[in-house]
């Protein structure tokens, strides 16, 4: 491996060309210094040791990078300050001279379970830079590599992980969306590598972007935020792809495929993923390819499953993500990236949902040549410098392409059978700077501040079919989905820590201004309602606003924390769908336009012990602004009207012993909206039931076991306040496994253990009754291998 040699060389060879003889390092155990240094990056961190040590530190950069130094204050000997610095990095350092050390990856010690809370670990979503948990008011998950591999058998993708995991993200719904899967009641902001996948034409397919395959970790923060602009009213989950980890070569194999427990020849699934990284000098690179195939799809009955009637189905499709990411750094502290992502899902399938004796059933014989798919590109170019005048600045710059397809709905003789399709074209710049602030006694600080920009161009259109039986023949005609809408999207920040003692202070505000302009279009209301063509006039919508937060931790000792936190995220209203079903006469002004803004608090604990990991936090958001339907324009329009949602989230890890493990979470929410004076229950499209998760898990060197269960409880507070349906609970067990081989490794699964024949959240809240079951019994085995 090639070295890069960091610039506390030099400051010790100007230390000795002074004449400054310093004893070798070991002999100068006993020497102490004094040390005032807040939490930081791991490299400036160890810089201002070899600055005021006079010790020369020889390292790979990329074996510094992304890593945080805990705080260091007080006095210490120059071994005692580096294995402080050291502490939960994954690096240890060995004597290669006088008075000079090389740091180089620490053994992999054995691990304690999995998916346990780590105060240590360093996130980057709930602050813009890099952070420890420990520092962050309020409830952040990290889902690492290792435990997405464990979820992920052939088939599964990331909104099922996540359902799975998330003690506050509902269940996912078994289909091409995550419509429903609310955190706290609110949207949630999807981002993959902190690039927003969220558009204000909300299709509800950003979690169905990415293979699993492709993911290093999940960093999911609950609560409102704004930190990354609109969509995260509710919470923001940040996917982090896989990159190179200072390899000069390497490869990772991975084949996969899971099955119905009928061994159904139809309903297979399989699933290839390859990638390829290396290391020169100053250049990375990391590319990979994962492909997969669905197939049918059983009940617990045997039976084969209908198609979900609006959203697609998992069933019967395709997909491929493609990635491709490269690395220069321009010295220690220089570094240019540009990543580029290519994901596809189409579906393919001879069958569509049908009823018989009250249940639901797949029928076969579809002719339909242009089906339901999520088709998503995009590349981020990236431009960081860690000593710009002292302080760390970062330029990102990014484009994406988004589009997804829905299958015919039947709009009446005017319109007649319609599949809609929905383009988003996103480029954006956002440039941050973080800065050291200068000490006030015993507190130090930092301060992260910059702006952003974003254009954003939708357009939603509608492509009418001839229907004979279950052929479908598309008739040429095609309709507008609403107005072309482009929105320009500005923004200043600055966020603001402070350490005193043993608090650690947060706050910062955002100022957005929001310019959309809507264009002429044809009034799809006027033609399916009355069969007339209708020039709907656009126009231009401006709105901004000021969003805040404030938060502190308290750090009851280096294992506990508590935290309280106040927060306020925003949703931009889905404007293009407000008006897919006016008639040509409507003002868009009336839709009073304006961000739907939520004011967050949580009040939390935390604790990471050897053995014990828990939390939990109470939360309560309140809105003034709510979507409503008019029954007379046939517009969704906002109005005042207050919402609140309140619950509790917790989770547990206990650690028997070296091997085995238990634990669990639980979330409880009721969400509520005024009318007419008194306080109505939310429907289950926006509200979660009662969540409860437990696992038992056995881990050795060379293998390991997990059985996992998720009990959703019942919910029907919402339609018995006309709020939506009634919502029968389900439980679902799950057993995975892991074997070490010579060469490679063997995971395994069953899912849904006990084969449980029951209808997902989503079918129950969502689709057209009959409801389609959801999948029974599935196995999955899957082989990979690193080169």
């Amino acid at each position: 491996m090639t070295h890069q040699t960091f610039s506390f060389f030099r400051l010790s060879a100007l230390a000795l060309a002074l004449g400054c003889a310093v004893p070798a390092f070991a002999d100068s155990a006993t020497d102490t210094y004094h040390f005032e240094l807040a939490s930081q990056p791991l490299d400036s961190a160890l810089t201002t040791l070899a600055s005021q040590t006079g010790l020369s530190i020889g390292v790979d950069a990329a074996l510094l990078r992304g890593k945080m130094a805990p705080s260091l204050k007080g006095d210490y000997s120059t071994e005692q300050a580096l294995n402080s610095l050291l502490r939960d990095s994954g690096l240890q350092w060995r004597l290669s001279g006088k008075n000079s050390v090389t740091l180089q990856p620490a053994p992999v010690p054995l691990e304690l379970g999995s998916g346990s809370l780590s105060l240590a670990d360093t996130v980057v979503s709930a602050t813009r830079s890099e952070a420890s948990i420990a520092s962050i008011p309020g409830t952040v998950q990290l889902i690492q590599a290792k435990e997405i591999a464990q979820q992920s058998a052939a088939g599964r993708k990331v909104a099922d992980i996540l359902g799975t995991l998330v003690p506050g993200l509902a269940p996912s719904s078994g289909t091409m969306s995550n419509y429903g899967q609310t955190i706290r009641g609110r949207n949630v902001l999807v981002l993959i590598d902190g690039v927003s996948q969220n558009a204000s034409r909300d299709v509800s397919r950003q979690l169905n972007s990415i293979a699993p395959s492709s993911i290093e970790r999940i960093e999911v923060v609950s609560g409102a935020s704004s930190l990354y602009g609109a969509g995260a009213s509710g919470g923001i989950i940040n996917v982090i792809t896989k990159r190179n980890e200072g390899q000069s070569l390497a490869m990772n194999s991975r084949v996969g495929l899971s099955t119905a427990d009928n061994l159904n020849r139809k309903g297979f699934a399989y699933e290839v993923f390859q990638s390829v990284t290396g290391r020169q000098n100053a250049f990375d690179w990391y590319v990979s390819a994962d492909l997969l195939q669905r197939n049918d799809q059983f009940d617990g009955n045997g039976n084969r499953i209908a198609q979900e009637a609006f959203q697609g189905s998992n069933m019967d499709t395709e997909s491929h993500d493609l990635h491709a990411k490269f690395g220069f750094d321009l010295d220690d502290d220089r570094r240019l990236s540009l990543s580029l992502q290519e994901y596809e899902d189409k579906q393919d399938t001879g069958y569509v949902a049908g009823s018989r004796n009250g249940e639901s059933v797949a029928i076969k014989g579809l002719q339909l040549s242009d089906q339901p798919f999520t088709h998503n590109q995009a590349v981020n170019f990236n431009y960081s410098d860690r000593d710009l005048f002292g302080q760390h600045l970062m330029v990102e710059s990014y484009w994406r392409k988004q589009q997804a397809r829905f299958f015919p709905y039947n709009w009446g003789a005017n319109a007649g059978v319609v599949a809609s399709e929905s383009e988003a074209e996103v480029y954006g710049l956002r440039t941050a700077v973080e800065s050291t602030l200068p000490s006030i006694g015993s507190a130090t600080g930092n301060l992260v501040w910059g702006a952003d920009f974003e254009n954003e161009q939708i357009s939603q259109q509608g492509d009418r079919y001839r229907v004979d039986g279950l052929a479908y023949t598309p008739t040429g005609e095609r309709y507008a989905f609403g107005p072309d809408i482009e929105t320009n999207t500005t923004a200043l920040f600055a966020q603001s820590s402070w350490d005193i003692g043993d608090w650690t202070l947060r706050g910062g505000a955002r100022h957005e201004w929001i310019h959309s302009d809507v264009a002429d279009s044809i009034a799809f209301g006027g033609i399916w309602q009355a069969g007339v063509s209708e020039v709907l006039p656009g126009g231009t919508l401006k709105y901004e606003d000021t969003l805040y937060n404030l938060g502190a931790v308290y750090h009851i000792s280096s294992e506990q924390d508590v935290f309280v936190n106040f927060s306020q995220g925003f949703s931009l209203p889905d404007v293009q769908r407000f008006l897919r079903d006016v008639r040509g006469s409507y003002n868009i002004q009336d839709l009073n336009a304006q961000a739907i803004k939520v004011d967050s608090y949580e009040l939390g604990w935390r604790g990471d012990w050897e053995s014990l990991q828990a939390n939990v936090t109470l939360f309560e958001n309140r809105s003034d602004v709510t979507q409503y339907y008019d029954s007379v324009t046939r517009a969704q329009r906002l109005i005042d009207q207050k919402e609140r949602v309140r619950g509790v989230e917790t989770s547990l890890t206990y650690h028997l012993d070296q091997a085995w493990s238990l634990g669990g979470t639980y979330a409880w929410t009721k969400g509520e909206t005024r009318q007419n004076g008194e306080w109505l229950d939310l429907p289950a499209t926006r509200i979660s039931p009662a969540k409860t998760t437990a696992f038992v898990a056995y881990e050795q060197d060379d293998y390991n076991l997990r059985l996992q269960a998720m009990r959703l409880d019942s919910y029907d507070a919402g339609f018995k306040d006309g709020n939506g349906r009634k919502i029968e609970g389900y439980t679902t067990v799950d057993l995975l496994a892991g074997v070490e081989l010579p060469v490679g490794k063997l995971d395994m699964g069953v899912y849904n253990l006990s084969d449980r024949n029951y209808e997902t959240l989503y079918m129950q809240a969502n689709a057209a009754a009959p409801y389609p079951h959801a999948e029974g019994r599935r196995l999955a085995v899957s082989y990979s291998v690193d080169w």
